[in-house]
């Protein structure tokens, strides 16, 4: 007894204990109160209860510890309570900065943590089915987050004309004639592969054709980022990664808040680029060229500058990993696809948008312009990748991973981030930059893979360390980033739900078949009809919808009163929801 009372009193375990019961008692003031953020917070607690309620958990603690003899409680209880400490001061005060300073302490804890094994964590038993579990409940978590926020989006009358009442309309007409037409787009009857050619989107169509609603569609998009969870879980088996380290990457996976606030605008078709490409470089890893080249095929088919990440895969295998002929092939086959896309929407579309790169065009030079820049003035490119903003952009990109992704001695690996320098970094054009867009998903996918390959190569301390930073990074910058958002559309969702039941009760008195111009907000409820503008399309309809709720009614209050100049009835008159014009040509 003597000798457990002083393995229990060194003062290494002392020091932990006192910082956690110094976590545990934060903690309980979060529960109860917030404002942490003030200086006058601390002024508001008794110094004495506060003493009292360390020294108490301390003593507890300390009992715990004697009574415990295969555990390590300190070493534990410090992780959960600073876990749960960290948690509740990003909950209450959401800044990044902020956030980084946490993560810089989870870097530091985990070096003691690890040191010595003081967690125990290579003594706990393990099968591989447990890590199965952790892989199907990530997957699950992915699914039910995203299909979650996005459903109470659409729920909400949260989800825009741009881009989601275009998908809608899209997937209407896919139903009908199996063509991509919509009229809320362009302000005109066109084919939306005149702006984007993404036939990927027809293998949510059967689903969608079975069950018509733009739920499908956003549970469709949770589905295929789920869906993720295998190739990286085939691929960190394939490496030989253990099963314990597989489901610390699991778990980084479903909280990883590029994933999710990526659908924080709904669908879009850059959602199928995370398994795609991961399922393309699975494949590549097994040297089974059939499969990998038909998903090399189908990442293109998402969009026109997919291509560009299976160029760059095409490059990494060709000069990393010296497979010549699938290099080769995969390079070829993005190059083709690529100029044909190119010569389509040049011919046929809208053009290839590279108003996205402003600030690389010049006069009219397009992307060889582009390319001229880059080459023959690194100086400006560099400038316009390196700046401040674009850095936070980078470590949300890269912590979540541990930054494992440029953890490699292998320079020649670092050319698959060349895309994401190139489409992400190199813009201007701000949604580019951020992870709250889905710009960033084909990025994403080639830092996975980079994670779980470089995973495999280094040192098992190494290996451990950094992916514990992948998941402990990824649930701060989750709270940050993440949950607010799910927050707010799940208050809005519940608390209003008398609006809805009005716009809703509204917006089912226009008859199906009519043509309609509605406010952005209402375009994806009223999407199933085969003519549907933006309220400000100078085609002539049958129904003319205003939002008038707060903002977006003084936003056309002279469009309004034009419309009823113009002679236009009154069909549905709620106020502070909606108002429903109709014109009077209509019988």
């Amino acid at each position: 007894m003597k000798e457990r009372w002083k393995a229990c009193a060194a003062p290494q375990k002392l020091l932990a204990r006192l910082l956690a019961a110094w976590c545990f008692v934060n903690v309980f003031l979060l529960v109860a109160d917030d404002g942490f953020d003030e200086v006058s917070y601390a002024f508001s607690l008794s110094v004495g209860r506060y003493a009292a309620a360390w020294a108490g958990l301390f003593a507890a603690f300390s009992l715990l510890q004697l009574v415990a003899r295969r555990v390590q409680t300190d070493a534990w209880l410090l992780t959960i309570g600073f876990l749960a400490c960290a948690v509740g001061f990003l909950n209450q005060k959401g800044d990044l900065w902020f956030c980084l300073a946490l993560i810089l302490a989870a870097c530091a804890l985990l070096c003691w943590l690890l040191k010595e094994d003081k967690l125990g964590l290579t003594r706990v038993p393990w099968r591989k089915g447990v890590t199965v579990g952790f892989t199907v409940g990530a997957g699950v978590l992915v699914l039910a987050a995203i299909g979650a926020f996005t459903c109470m989006r659409q729920a909400a009358y949260c989800t825009p004309n741009f881009d989601f009442g275009i998908f809608c309309n899209m997937f209407h007409n896919m139903r009908k004639t199996l063509l991509p037409l919509v009229t809320c787009e362009r302000d005109k009857l066109l084919s939306h592969f005149a702006v984007h050619i993404s036939p990927i989107y027809y293998l949510l169509l059967p689903f969608y054709a079975v069950f018509p609603s733009p739920y499908t569609l956003q549970l469709g998009q949770a589905a295929v980022l789920a869906s993720g969870v295998v190739p990286v879980y085939l691929l960190a088996k394939n490496k030989n990664l253990s099963p314990k380290l597989t489901a610390v990457l699991m778990a980084a996976y479903a909280l990883n808040p590029v994933l999710f606030c990526g659908t924080s605008y709904d669908l879009h078709e850059n959602c199928f680029l995370v398994p795609l490409l991961l399922w393309t470089f699975y494949f590549s890893e097994l040297e089974k060229p059939v499969p990998m080249v038909l998903f090399a095929l189908l990442t293109c088919m998402v969009k026109e500058d997919a291509t560009l990440f299976v160029l760059f895969f095409g490059l990494f295998l060709i000069i990393s990993r010296k497979k010549y002929r699938n290099g080769i092939v995969l390079s070829v086959i993005s190059l083709v696809w690529f100029g044909a896309a190119l010569f389509l929407l040049s011919r046929f579309g809208d053009g290839v948008m590279s108003n996205h790169f402003g600030n690389f065009m010049f006069e009219d030079h397009g992307l060889l312009g582009m390319l001229r820049v880059i080459v023959m003035d690194p100086g400006y490119a560099i400038s316009q990748i390196f700046t401040a903003e674009k850095f936070l952009f980078l470590l949300q990109m890269l912590l979540p991973l541990g930054l494992l992704p440029v953890c490699s001695r292998k320079v020649s690996q670092l050319l698959l981030l060349f895309p994401f320098i190139l489409e992400n970094l190199m813009s201007d054009y701000v949604y580019q930059h951020s992870i709250d867009f889905q710009y960033c998903f084909g990025a994403l996918a080639c830092m996975i893979y980079l994670a779980v390959i470089n995973a495999a190569e280094l040192k098992a301390r190494t290996a451990r360390y950094l992916c514990l930073l992948a998941a402990i990074a990824s649930l701060f910058l989750f709270t940050v980033n993440a949950w607010p958002k799910l927050s707010a559309t799940y208050t809005k969702y519940y608390y209003y739900q008398e609006e809805f039941a009005a716009l809703d009760e509204a917006l089912s008195r226009i008859p199906p078949e009519a043509s309609v111009k509605a406010s952005t907000f209402f375009v994806p409820h009223l999407y199933e009809r085969d003519v549907i503008y933006d309220v400000r399309s100078e085609n002539e309809t049958d129904y003319v919808v205003f939002d008038m709720r707060g903002k977006y009614a003084d936003e056309t209050t002279a469009l309004r009163m034009q419309y009823i100049a113009e002679g236009y009835e009154i069909d549905c008159d709620s106020p502070g929801y909606v108002l429903i014009l109709k014109n009077p040509n209509v019988k």
